[in-house]
């Protein structure tokens, strides 16, 4: 049910009936402003008639108030035929009251409570944002490889998201293979070690190579669950990702 103190586009009906045809130097007299031109239909995009009341397909584009104030301004007479008013307000001319605009109505507090807790949760969301972030991506082909002393390597491409605006130095491993030593391709470490580092530079994603190699003999089974977890050297800041390194079937 539509609110009939709202603001919306309205055609003043107590002004412009009754409607009828306008010839230059015809009296205003017994009759409204309406000229009955069809300009506001012609210019609103769903094709309603204003001038039936306010209804649902109505986009309140307001084209329909700048074609009639055009033709209003033609013929010599006040703008605001169309405008924006209300149900309310037009029942009240048309009952000889004054007219008013209720700003407090109970859908006002709706929205602005809406609108509260929405910016809340944005601003909660924001201040309590992580300001590290990984992600792992585990190459396909090949699943895995064989290295000459019976090792399994497999080979990871992973990004890293710093939020911050410093620099910084980080270390990371890997949880759930004994024995797994990591390669960062890309980094100042460029050799093999169970917790490698390197540096990411303030407010930037950076995308690193990385090869996870375990001993002949260490894998249990095809497919084991793995976590790798980045950690700040200096904030003890962590970040993790879950992921699975694959090996040969048993």
């Amino acid at each position: 049910m539509m609110d009939e103190e709202s603001l919306t586009v309205t055609y003043r009906l107590d002004r412009g009936e009754p409607r009828a045809p306008y010839r230059k130097h015809d009296s205003w007299e017994g009759r409204g402003d309406c000229v009955d031109c069809n300009a506001c239909v012609a210019a609103c995009p769903t094709g309603i008639d204003i001038r039936d009341g306010q209804q649902l397909e109505c986009l309140t584009c307001a084209l329909c108030i700048d074609a009639c104030d055009d033709i209003m301004t033609r013929i010599g007479r006040p703008r605001g035929l169309i405008d924006y008013d209300s149900v309310a307000n037009t029942r009240r001319r048309i009952e000889g009251q004054d007219i008013r605009i209720k700003l407090l109505r109970p859908r006002v507090f709706v929205y602005f409570g809406i609108a509260l807790a929405a910016a809340l949760v944005m601003l909660t969301a924001l201040l309590n944002r992580a300001d590290l972030d990984i992600n792992v991506l585990r190459d396909r082909n090949p699943l895995f490889t064989r290295l000459s002393d019976g090792s399994i390597r497999n080979g990871f491409a992973f990004k890293i998201l710093n939020k911050s605006r410093e620099q910084r130095t980080l270390t990371l491993l890997v949880e759930g293979l004994e024995g797994a030593l990591l390669k960062v391709a890309g980094s100042q470490d460029v050799g093999e070690s169970a917790t490698p580092y390197f540096t990411v530079k303030p407010d930037r994603l950076q995308s690193f190579r990385l090869l996870v190699t375990v001993p002949k003999g260490a894998l249990a089974d095809d497919a084991t669950d793995i976590r790798f977890v980045l950690t700040e050297i200096h904030s003890g800041t962590q970040a993790a990702y879950d992921s699975i390194f694959r090996g040969p079937q048993r």
